[in-house]
């Protein structure tokens, strides 16, 4: 596993898709925009390929759409030498790999590895390492290791490559193996060293085989006062409930020796983790003589707050927690259901009005390949299907159907027969349109609130807003 599996947070930048990014201008990021101009009135701006001509302002007579070949014409003609500086990806890579040089010479001493090698020289420890960091962060198959044209891709890098990368994927499972406890010591050492208490936000997650696992996230600040992140555990878990929960965490706790250290438990807003923050309170109370405060330590998870508000205006009476869970597990599934069944979800989903139309239409294009080639050929795009958990998603379902609407709308009536009951209707498109103004600032309030840059001013404000919306809207 990488070094970086602490991840600081405070030199990552975050900002909000407002939807306005397409009119923005692009950035000129080059050093040789710096020594070409617009062209003049009678000057072509684009070529037969409509790439941009760059003009050359040091003289009258070049130009080209390439920034190498206005390099190699301000070098020659003149004599101006501009620097490019290495793409961000190069950067990164160059500071990851004098990160792994680091810890080479660190393990093995400075007379095995040769922080001053020649170009064409390898250190078999540093190359594995690196394969490591690139299959695991980018989560690539084992088996790139026996892809012919990933050696080739190598070896055309460096040909003695061949002697220090494996060709069996059992090696990778192997090393990855090995190299784990090393970076998850790596990551003890960090917490355990943190300035402030040890903050954790779990959440259930259910993978695709229906197995249930429990992740552990650590937010603290460093022993350089820096605001970190880590991943410590993704563990099975037997079930939802505060004890069975409290049973894997506990361990994860112990493993990095920062029982003693917990400050704050982020999480949904189930009575079940109220059950575990209480096994927290009981455990700490009775085995380490810690007061923790079940209810002040409990910070509760706003955008799930805000997801619950949206399902209650949407589905109030018309259908429980259950039955969506069940519709969503079906989908997600793929399962395969009579026609009776189909009938009596659409008939439910009806009960919704416009907004439930507009779902069985969606369902209905992605029941098979031809319905989903023939609504892409009218509509120009997918549709995304709500779901229950995903948050936002009923409001990215309007936005995009209401920017499509009359691609959406020749899609119904050329499959008139099968979506008679769903068709909708002007009076139906006005009223989407105004369910969709209802979602919007919910939707922005979660983007405000998720990340690792919000804060409690921020969650205050956004509810503070959105009451008040309600109280406009619902008037």
């Amino acid at each position: 596993m990488a070094p970086s599996s602490v991840v600081d947070v405070s030199s990552t930048g975050s900002s909000e898709n407002t939807g306005s990014q397409q009119t923005q201008p692009t950035r000129l990021r080059s050093p040789i925009h710096g020594y070409t101009r617009p062209p003049y009135d009678k000057e072509p701006k684009f070529d037969s390929k409509n790439r941009k001509f760059l003009y050359c302002n040091q003289c009258n007579g070049f130009s080209a759409v390439s920034t190498t070949n206005v390099k190699k014409h301000l070098e020659k003609h003149h004599g101006i030498n501009v620097d490019f500086k290495p793409s961000r990806t190069k950067q990164e890579a160059l500071a990851e790999l004098q990160k792994l040089w680091k810890q080479a010479v660190e393990e093995f001493g400075s007379d095995e590895v040769d922080a001053t090698i020649h170009s064409n020289g390898l250190n078999k420890e540093v190359v594995q390492q690196a394969l490591l960091n690139l299959i695991v962060v980018g989560n690539l198959p084992f088996r790139i290791v026996e892809w012919k044209e990933f050696h080739v891709f190598c070896q055309a890098l460096n040909p003695k490559s061949s002697n220090s990368v494996t060709t069996t994927h059992s090696e990778v499972s192997r090393l990855i193996g090995e190299s784990f406890p090393v970076q998850k010591d790596i990551v003890r050492r960090r917490v355990q060293s943190a300035l402030t208490s040890i903050h954790l936000s779990v959440d259930i997650w259910t993978a695709p085989n229906n197995h249930l696992l429990l992740a552990v996230c650590s937010h603290f600040m460093d022993s350089q006062e820096s605001r970190m992140k880590a991943l410590l555990a993704l563990r099975p878990v037997p079930g939802h409930s505060g004890p069975e929960q409290w049973s894997v965490l506990l361990p994860v706790l112990e493993e990095y020796g920062i029982v003693r250290k917990v400050g704050a438990i982020v999480a949904d807003n189930s009575t079940t983790n109220d059950t575990l923050c209480h096994s927290i309170q009981d455990h700490l109370a009775e085995n380490e003589g810690i007061q923790w405060d079940p209810v002040q330590q409990r910070i509760r998870c706003h955008g799930h707050t805000i997801n619950l508000a949206v399902q209650d205006f949407l589905f109030k009476d018309i259908f429980t927690q259950e039955e969506l869970r069940s519709y969503d597990q079906n989908e997600a599934n793929g399962e395969e259901r009579s026609r009776e069944q189909q009938i009596q979800q659409e008939e439910a989903f009806r009960k919704m009005g416009s907004l439930g139309k507009l779902h069985n239409v969606v369902v209905h294009f992605r029941s098979s390949a031809g319905r989903t080639k023939a609504f892409v050929a009218l509509v120009g795009r997918r549709v995304p299907l709500d779901n229950r958990t995903r948050w936002n998603s009923w409001y990215n379902m309007l936005s995009v159907a209401l920017d499509h609407e009359s691609g959406v709308d020749n899609y119904i009536k050329s499959h008139f027969d099968t979506l008679e009951k769903d068709y909708i209707s002007p009076q139906d498109w006005k009223c989407l349109r105004s369910i969709c103004t209802f979602l919007k600032p919910f939707y922005r309030a979660t983007i405000a609130a998720q990340g690792d840059h919000s804060t409690l001013d921020q969650v205050l404000f956004t509810m503070d807003v959105l009451i008040k919306h309600m109280e406009n809207f619902l008037v």
